[in-house]
């Protein structure tokens, strides 16, 4: 049998509170796919340090190359970061799970049924990701596009469905979204479990994704603006804090020197 057979979400998972199991009920948990430009993942950072949400864990498993390095956070400067954490809000019910590195491929299945099992009790499960740019087969169309099980379309019908819905988002209907990682892939685990879960993705391009992390959260904001709260009370203009990890991510400025 292969050793990855014989781990279940009981041995992966590491809570700072030594507890041997996490209580996701009435939570909201968002699940960032390992896409095209890491933009899933940068709107994960986005989130996490806009909310100060707090490291609570990680989880461990064959399929996730170790990963161990200095705090990603200002509001979290002495914790360290691993392959992928959990960070919460137990005031809004609100779990982000964050990855640092790619998923190793032979080993994935078994991960994604053991995160399954370990979040099936959760609320919604929302999981973000992105496709290659080209995909977008008509220029005027959404850029955007969403895959959402039966039970999460019935419980979120005013802001998906009828000419009143608040976002305006392309149900996607195909057998792939390409770039878009494992997170097609993630979305059918969570179905089959009856756990109430969307796919949202943008269409996108390699290089600086930081403006399209932004946006991303942005649509994640109208779906779930009761929670994520993400606007100003006053003049209703958007809040995003920048995590300090993000200093230097892709190099220095170009110099005018080129030019």
């Amino acid at each position: 049998m292969d050793q990855t057979e014989q781990i279940n979400f009981s041995n992966m998972l590491y809570l700072k509170n030594k507890a041997k199991s996490l209580d996701v009920a009435n939570y909201t948990v968002i699940i960032p796919s390992i896409c095209v430009g890491n933009a899933a993942q940068l709107a994960c950072d986005l989130l996490i340090a806009s909310k100060k949400l707090k490291r609570i864990g990680n989880l461990s498993h064959s399929a996730l190359i170790p990963v161990y390095g200095p705090s990603a956070y200002q509001h979290e400067p002495n914790e360290l970061v691993s392959s992928c954490e959990l960070y919460e809000s137990a005031e809004d019910k609100l779990l982000v799970i964050q990855f640092r590195t790619p998923l190793i491929a032979r080993h994935t299945k078994n991960f994604q049924t053991n995160l399954v099992e370990m979040l099936q009790a959760a609320r919604r499960v929302v999981i973000l990701s992105g496709s290659f740019g080209f995909e977008r087969r008509f220029i005027d169309e959404s850029p955007w596009a969403y895959r959402a099980s039966d039970n999460f379309k019935a419980a979120h019908t005013a802001q998906l469905e009828g000419s009143t819905s608040l976002v305006k988002w392309k149900e996607h209907t195909g057998e792939h979204v390409f770039g878009g990682g494992n997170g097609l892939q993630l979305f059918r685990a969570f179905e089959e479990k009856q756990v109430p879960v969307m796919l949202l993705f943008r269409y996108l391009l390699e290089g600086d994704n930081s403006t399209d992390a932004s946006l991303i959260v942005r649509e994640l904001n109208e779906l779930c603006e009761d929670f994520l709260q993400l606007r100003d009370g006053g003049d209703g203009s958007f809040k995003l804090t920048v995590p300090k990890s993000w200093n230097l991510l892709f190099g220095n400025e170009v110099t005018e020197l080129l030019f």
